[in-house]
């Protein structure tokens, strides 16, 4: 039997863990991705130079956007003052970004963003708003743009105890499920899907506490 998690902890444990600084088992302080970083020396001029980094987290990706130029919406439900304290003081790129205190899932996309990342975030929603709001990005979408997701499918939690757990709400999807999703939203993308599996360690135990197929989307626009 799956126990439920409120989505009001996860949000809480996130909060802190922000504020504190502390890594987490899936290394929230991590710094960008390969895939990531060849993504964004690939951009051309054509791209719009805005970007929106949903669940920004640390922050690592808004700042890596802000400093190859981009103006970055930065999306968050945790306080902006990490971010902020993190960007404090330093060279001609922190002004491009614009932290949003808000859940991903009201934040209302109304614009064309060159770039878009959801970095882990995304599999915490439900699956009527993710898809809500990967739809409506795709539908301001105007040029070269790119949306680079990296998501969990296929989740398995368990406590300390070995008990199963589900976050309340969450998306919950199988890696065929979510696959067929993303290919029905970007339909007349460049897509790129990848799989890879991931898993996370209870420092207490050395047990798995968190066992899943991470899905990395690189879809590229090709409107223009």
């Amino acid at each position: 039997m799956n126990h439920p998690v409120s989505r009001a902890s996860v949000h809480a444990f996130y909060a802190d863990a922000i504020l504190h600084g502390r890594n987490t088992a899936e290394n929230l302080q991590a710094a960008t991705s390969e895939r990531f970083n060849t993504l964004l020396e690939s951009i051309g001029d054509a791209t719009p130079r805005t970007a929106l980094d949903l669940g920004y987290g640390a922050g690592t990706y808004t700042i890596a956007l802000a400093r190859a130029g981009f103006r970055v919406i930065a999306v968050d439900q945790v306080p902006s003052d990490s971010l902020l304290h993190r960007i404090d003081g330093t060279s001609d790129w922190a002004h491009r970004i614009d932290p949003r205190e808000c859940l991903a899932e009201n934040f209302a996309i109304d614009q064309d963003f060159g770039v878009i990342v959801a970095k882990d975030v995304l599999h915490y929603l439900a699956r009527r708003d993710v898809e809500s709001l990967l739809t409506t990005a795709v539908a301001h979408a105007r040029g070269a743009n790119y949306h680079y997701l990296e998501v969990f499918t296929g989740i398995s939690r368990r406590s300390s105890d070995g008990r199963l757990l589900r976050i309340e709400g969450e998306a919950d999807y199988s890696p065929d499920c979510f696959g067929h999703v993303i290919e029905q939203i970007y339909d007349g993308w460049d897509l790129t899907l990848l799989w890879s599996e991931h898993a996370e360690q209870d420092s207490r135990t050395g047990r798995n506490c968190f066992e899943a197929t991470r899905a990395t989307v690189i879809a590229a626009n090709p409107a223009a």
